[in-house]
């Protein structure tokens, strides 16, 4: 009997504090998908861009005042580092998010929630594959061929910002739109003379990356 009261008074507080959640929105997850466009840079002789891409990301948001959250993402994404010297190299990456940040939200206007946010964390660079492209070539002929520079994983603190709006949905989703902006230093992927490679890809410049992005929130 014990057991029964204290199993229906842990269900009670179970399903009262999922109710307080709800009531002032304290947290939600949202699953984001996301494009993402990078400025080119230069430095020591090199000029570095990067193919657009795409990938996704997850966030958690906890709110702790009525204005005020703070929120923790996690992402994958996948482009090409492109870096023309004397020839010109591709590295297929793929790239991993891990930031948090500050979130404000002025006011609510029917539906719509709009937010700025800003924080930072790092970016890790995982090379897949590297390839040289060269100019067209005749017909039919390959204008590219693959090259082991023994390009290594490399993390890079980044700076994030963004803003956007959350558009209220049935029950307890929502539409979110949103643009995101990271700075961070240009990977190399530890190629350069140190590493006894007869090529280098540093070029000590700062890049950013534009990702605006759409997705799905879940209150609880």
């Amino acid at each position: 009997m014990h057991k029964k009261a204290g199993l229906a008074a842990t269900v009670i507080l179970f399903f009262s504090a999922i109710g307080f959640a709800q009531d002032d929105g304290r947290f939600d997850f949202s699953l984001n998908g996301s494009a993402i466009f990078t400025n080119q840079s230069s430095g020591n002789g090199i000029t570095q861009s990067a193919t657009e891409g795409g990938g996704g990301f997850g966030t958690i948001k906890m709110r702790f005042k009525p204005r005020h959250s703070v929120m923790f993402n996690y992402g994958r994404m996948k482009n090409s580092q492109v870096y023309q010297t004397v020839d010109n190299f591709h590295v297929l990456t793929n790239i991993s998010e891990y930031t948090g940040a500050y979130m404000f939200s002025p006011f609510r206007k029917g539906k719509f929630k709009p937010f700025v946010f800003a924080g930072g964390g790092w970016l890790s660079f995982s090379p897949r594959t590297t390839w040289v492209f060269f100019p067209p070539l005749a017909n039919n002929v390959p204008n590219n061929i693959q090259v082991d520079l023994n390009a290594a994983k490399q993390s890079q603190l980044a700076v994030l910002y963004g803003f956007g709006t959350d558009y209220d949905l049935r029950w307890r989703f929502a539409l979110r739109l949103q643009y995101r902006g990271l700075f961070y230093r240009d990977p190399d992927f530890k190629v350069d003379a140190s590493s006894g490679s007869s090529v280098s890809l540093f070029t000590g410049a700062k890049s950013h990356m534009a990702e605006p992005s759409v997705g799905i929130v879940f209150r609880f």
